[in-house]
């Protein structure tokens, strides 16, 4: 295993028991556990720097309270005609007096600086046996990609460029064939194979509605029908609409009627909702919506039989007021028992994580991401990175390995190179760009027993990856890699340079050449 010297803190733990001591201090901790637990975990003032506290965080923080103005500060509050009326207490849930006593808390606990994680095992940088392949550039504006996807029924690939209010469809030769309009940012892309009756496939796709964190019902899902006979798309159906900034959707049989309901991720902003929608026996979808959880910050789903009972199970990551991996157990006719697994602290910026038997033991273990930077705490994070949790077969996860990558945002499996071992293929959208850009995408070689080397492919290093598909492309029986390029951080002027903002590809392959070294 590797074993990784981790320094959260600008202050040592003697340090902040001093602070703690303090009378006054220890009642601003009480206080801060009270109503701050109140929606999620408690944050302890050590995941950020104290002038971040100070200035952001907690001023946002405030209203939520029912604390509008403190002294001579007026906090900020959202003023939008889709939030709920409720939103915003009437009356203030604590005395001016209580809410001082958690600013002097954090002002006193927090350290001044984050330090830097220190990594045993470095990134090093090489090809892995993939070679890249990009189509070059297609737009002489910024690629801003929302969603990369592979094809390998229909062997195409798809790039949602938001930039270009486009989908962009390429063939086996990366060739752009096809630019369909996209009214709104695209989330999502999923085959949804062929329907009888019609030589035609299907592709669901997710429109987000607002690029931004936005509560409006803009998003929806629509039915594209890919013609394979003539090669081309004919028509779209909306599935769903008056949609919350969806971020997801996925076919399965939830409710064991031998039909593919359709399971609807809302990220939203403040309000948000996982849900699933029946397949009636016309083939259309019902409006009525069958509530999972009502949250925002839904953000992925994974479909898995937990139990082993032959019943699809949901595991779904909500990462906005209460950040935690949620398991839905079917209880079979679409009925669901809720359960969390895991939760994480507010700062954490979960951003991704997958179900998966690293030990195979049969039991599913928690591949995990954290580092969504686009807070109110935009700073590079310690504990920002690629966690494994172990499944210890009674519903029960331990952290068992943790690899510091500054704003993780996304990390999938595969036995790349077949040895048997579980590889990990990971992304980082909020990298240390300047001091450490080999973050951006890392192929984990698995050495075995939770033991990694961290890889970066070389062509990797001119992009900025926000999605990652994995899947045997070329069909040689190895594991391709697709990274989708959005280039340009809206929250920052990472990408303002302007000898970094020339022609940039739309996505880059890697393809694994180890299927064609082992025919020779």
């Amino acid at each position: 295993m590797i074993v990784l010297s981790l320094y959260l803190f600008g202050r040592s733990f003697s340090e902040v028991q001093q602070s703690a001591a303090n009378p006054e201090v220890s009642e601003g901790r009480q206080l801060a556990v009270t109503h701050c637990s109140s929606c999620h975990t408690f944050p302890e003032p050590t995941l950020l720097p104290k002038k971040l506290w100070g200035e952001s965080v907690l001023p946002a923080m405030a209203p939520h309270l029912g604390i509008f103005r403190h002294k001579f500060t007026t906090y900020p509050t959202e003023n939008d005609p889709y939030l709920p009326a409720d939103y915003y207490p009437e009356t203030p849930r604590l005395t001016t007096s209580e809410w001082q006593k958690i600013l002097n808390y954090y002002e006193e606990a927090a350290p001044e600086t984050l330090q830097r994680p220190h990594r045993e095992n470095k990134i090093i940088t090489d090809s892995f046996s993939f070679t890249a392949l990009s189509p070059g550039p297609v737009s002489a504006e910024l690629p801003l990609v929302t969603a990369a996807r592979f094809d390998t029924l229909n062997q195409q690939l798809y790039a949602a460029d938001a930039n270009m209010k486009k989908l962009l469809v390429f063939d086996r030769d990366l060739t752009l064939i096809e630019e369909l309009n996209a009214a709104s940012p695209i989330a999502d892309i999923r085959s949804a194979g062929k329907t009888s009756g019609h030589g035609s496939e299907h592709l669901f796709v997710t429109y987000m509605g607002h690029l931004l964190p936005s509560n409006a019902p803009a998003g929806s899902v629509k039915d594209l029908r890919f013609d394979r006979e003539n090669g081309e798309y004919q028509s779209s159906s909306t599935i769903a609409d008056s949609l919350v900034r969806p971020v997801e959707s996925r076919l399965a049989d939830l409710n064991q009627d031998g039909k593919r309901d359709l399971l609807i991720s809302e990220f939203g902003h403040r309000t948000g909702a996982l849900f699933w929608l029946k397949k009636r026996e016309n083939g259309r979808y019902s409006g009525a919506k069958n509530m999972l959880i009502e949250m925002p910050g839904c953000i992925e789903t994974q479909l898995v039989d937990y139990n082993r009972d032959g019943l699809t199970d949901i595991a779904a990551l909500c990462t906005q007021a209460d950040q935690a991996i949620y398991l839905f157990m079917n209880r079979d006719h679409g009925k669901f028992r809720k359960k969390k697994l895991l939760q994480f602290p507010i700062t954490y910026g979960s951003s991704s994580f997958q179900m998966v038997d690293f030990k195979d033991d049969g039991n599913l273990d928690i591949l995990y991401t954290s580092g969504d930077n686009a807070d109110y705490s935009p700073v590079l994070k310690p504990y920002h990175g690629v966690y494994i949790y172990i499944n210890d077969g009674h519903n029960g996860f331990s952290r068992e390995w943790f690899y510091p990558l500054h704003g993780a945002y996304d990390a999938k499996t595969s036995d790349f190179n077949h040895d048997g071992k579980l590889d990990i293929a990971a992304i980082s959208f909020y990298a240390d760009f300047e001091n450490r850009p080999e973050e951006g995408f890392v192929i984990f070689k698995n050495d075995g027993l939770l033991s990694f080397t961290a890889i970066h492919h070389p062509a990797a290093s001119d992009g900025r990856w926000i999605s990652l598909d994995i899947a045997d492309w070329n069909s040689d029986g190895y594991a391709d890699i697709l990274l989708g390029n959005f280039f340009k951080d809206l929250f920052s002027t990472w990408s303002e340079n302007p000898e970094k903002n020339g022609g940039h590809p739309p996505f880059l392959l890697l393809q694994n050449n180890r299927g064609l070294q082992h025919r020779r």
